[in-house]
């Protein structure tokens, strides 16, 4: 194996050297004629930014050329090429290839075809060219033309273009315009296919618009062949580096006019439907708002926006992802600033009751001031002062208007030997306030007021094991509180209206009672080296003063001795009449899960009704879920969940779907079946919704704008 080093000069002699580049050339045989180096035989190239490896290489140490044949591969600088002849020009990065392909690393772009000729580093020609962004081989989808003319940054154009999924050829086109883009460019987007029993036959062709560096939107009519047009558009920006946000909007002209049951139609839906929902997040001024229509547009349809995840109801406290439709919308509006001693809040919460079809009676927030006060040491004293001052008008459209004001002050003095104990004594002064207009005339006083007064103890400790078992150790934190909660001048008869402060009817906040209770804790921690808990299990329990009784236990039991397995349970019980203690409810999930995503998960739910009421089968819950996500083989996985109610003796909210992505397209199946309520039939929906990727495709805002500075 013989060896050269190459000094090339760019550029012409002055009297200083301008540029320099050094070549490395290795091969079995290298021979040097004039300013041309010829090498055969295993020969390796390598430079500054290029490794070349081929049969055989000629190389002008004058012009700097590379002529190169037989298995040649070449790597620069944001990209690499194969063929069976290269020719390349160090200095000019232009180059010839014939059988080759090249792949520019930005975006990805692939290009093969017989002959492939750059021009500096911006302009593609060829013939017999296959063009792609896809890496899979063979490709999801490529266009075949018998020439290509692209340069970076502008628009390709071929002739004769057959655009293939795979190897099979879908249509055909004489000649073929696209971007050839490695920063976001304005254009259309690859449309999307699919069906559902919901909306028909669906088609959706996106037109992306890019508005300055750090803005841009996407305008997407889909036509639905069962419902008709829908237009949907979204707007994103970013304002710096903590300050971004989107607005997006549908809009539909249903076509459908009602859903038709057996014997009628229920009841009719708009013909006009629309969704708008905005977010601004990041910097003192934020925003969330979600607006529909109508109260049946999620349930019906659901929005095109995203994952419609997104607009399901959070997980039950079963840790079930529980996929029922929103009961409510909520948008709200807040501007917050902060100091080292105080915050301030002022907010708007507007919401929509998606129950029915009128929203004049659900209660809305416009506007809510809060100003808090952080823990601040009394000066010369070891106590700490907080306060809280709200104040919110809360209205509905057809019966009220309230103002509730709300005033706190706690004192309290922390005595800590950390981590061993804890001991944490305050008092606390709450005021609140209501003034009402009560435009149905049902609540007979419009002025309501209330003082109250809080003092609680809370003594914690914490108490670790040797260490045992490859550094693993067991923490007991025992913990005791205290705390009494009255009211002054309160009888406290809830049959009273005279007694019941309506806060809890405007906000939907928990109504205040008199408390006297003691709690007891006792939580025990199984931890690795690290500090990282393998085993969890809490009881605890009340007492109160007040009925001078226990009120239930609670235990709680977490495993995760290994990344893949989880295991929780939570279960209350007690004294029953005729029984020691039973069960009044309990929770249980247990979740395996590795690193492909393959997952299974299965758990329970269960409540027993109250004893002194009747004990009709809605009253109490018994039910048991289970689900599996299985990532199959070349890209395909699927999932299948199931829940069934033991009390209603039926299966409900099965749902099973099937998908393949890949790096430039995705299929996606699923089918999910909804029990009947009352009269309503089973509601079945199959969806398959088609995408190809490719030419700029929306990933999310975080990555694809960036903010000017």
């Amino acid at each position: 194996m013989h060896r050269v080093l190459i000094l090339l000069f760019a550029g012409v002699f002055l009297p200083v050297q301008v540029a320099a580049q050094v070549l490395d050339v290795e091969a079995e045989k290298v021979v040097r004629r004039g300013d041309r180096i010829e090498a055969s035989g295993r020969v390796v190239v390598r430079g500054e930014g290029i490794l070349l490896r081929a049969n055989y290489v000629v190389l002008d140490t004058m012009t700097e050329d590379i002529w190169a044949a037989g298995d040649c591969h070449l790597e620069e600088e944001g990209g690499e090429m194969d063929a069976q002849i290269l020719y390349y020009n160090i200095r000019r990065k232009d180059f010839r290839l014939e059988e080759g392909t090249v792949f520019v690393y930005a975006d990805p772009i692939v290009i093969s075809g017989r002959t492939i000729v750059r021009y500096g580093e911006d302009v593609y020609e060829g013939e017999g060219i296959t063009y792609t962004p896809c890496l899979g081989k063979p490709p999801d989808w490529s266009i075949a033309a018998s020439s290509l003319n692209a340069p970076l940054e502008g628009y390709g154009s071929v002739y004769h273009a057959r655009f293939r999924v795979r190897r099979i050829p879908i249509f055909y086109t004489p000649y073929l315009m696209f971007p050839i883009k490695l920063k976001r460019q304005s254009g259309f987007l690859f449309p999307s296919f699919g069906h559902s029993t919901d909306t028909g036959y669906r088609t959706e062709v996106p037109f992306y618009i890019v508005l300055g560096r750090s803005m841009d939107a996407t305008i997407t009519p889909t036509h639905l062949s069962d419902r008709g047009l829908l237009w949907a558009g979204e707007f994103r920006y970013r304002l710096d580096e903590e300050r971004e946000g989107f607005i997006y909007g549908e809009s539909l002209f249903d076509k459908r006019g009602g859903e038709e049951l057996a014997g009628g139609v229920e009841a009719t839906i708009p013909d006009h439907r629309w969704l708008l929902k905005a977010r601004q997040t990041g910097g003192n001024l934020t925003w969330d708002i979600n607006l529909v229509s109508h109260a049946d547009y999620l349930r019906d349809i659901g929005p095109f926006y995203g994952d419609k995840q997104e607009w399901k109801n959070s997980p039950t406290t079963t840790g079930f992802e529980d996929e029922e439709d929103l009961e409510e919308l909520v948008s709200r509006v807040q501007w917050n600033i902060s100091s080292r001693k105080f915050t301030a809040n002022l907010s708007g919460q507007w919401k929509q009751d998606l129950t029915v079809e009128d929203n004049d009676r659900t209660l809305q927030e416009l506007p809510r001031l809060r100003a808090r006060m952080r823990p601040q040491k009394i000066p010369y004293t070891p106590v700490l002062v907080t306060s809280d001052l709200t104040t919110v008008r809360v209205y509905s459209r057809d019966w009220i208007e309230a103002v509730t004001n709300n005033g706190e002050i706690e004192f309290s003095w922390p005595i800590s030997l950390y981590p061993y104990l804890t001991i944490l004594p305050s008092y606390a002064e709450i005021y609140r306030d209501a003034f009402i207009t009560d435009h149905r005339e049902v609540l007979e006083d419009d002025i309501f007021r209330e003082h109250w007064q809080e003092r609680s103890i809370l003594l914690t400790t914490a108490l670790y094991s040797q260490r045992f078992a490859g550094g693993m150790y067991h923490q007991v934190v025992p913990s005791v509180s205290w705390v009494y909660l009255s009211r002054y001048g309160g009888n406290y008869d809830r049959n009273d209206p005279l007694d019941i402060f309506p806060n809890h009817l405007l906000l939907g906040e928990e109504e205040w009672e008199k408390d006297f209770d003691m709690n007891l804790s006792l939580e025990n921690y199984l931890r690795d080296p690290s500090g990282r808990s393998l085993a969890e299990f809490t009881i605890s329990r009340s007492y109160s003063y007040i009925d001078e009784d226990w009120r239930f236990f609670e235990a709680r039991a977490r495993l995760t001795p290994v990344s893949w397995f989880r295991a929780e349970h939570t279960n209350r019980f007690g004294r029953e009449p005729f029984r020691p203690y039973a069960t009044h409810e309990h929770w249980s999930r247990l979740t395996l899960r590795d690193d492909r995503g393959d997952e299974l998960y299965a758990g329970e739910e269960y409540i027993r009704p109250a004893v002194n009421d009747e004990e009709k089968p809605g009253d109490a819950t018994k039910s048991a879920y289970a689900g599996v996500n299985v990532s199959l083989i070349g890209g395909f996985s699927a999932r299948y969940e199931v829940e069934y109610d033991y009390i209603e003796r039926r299966y409900e909210h099965s749902r099973q779907g099937i998908s393949y992505e890949s790096q430039c397209w995705s299929v996606n199946l699923y089918r999910e079946v909804e029990p009947s309520e009352g009269e309503r039939p089973r509601e079945t929906t199959i969806s398959l919704l088609v995408n190809l990727l490719g030419f700029g495709q929306i990933l999310s805002a975080e990555h694809e704008l960036e903010a000017d500075r």
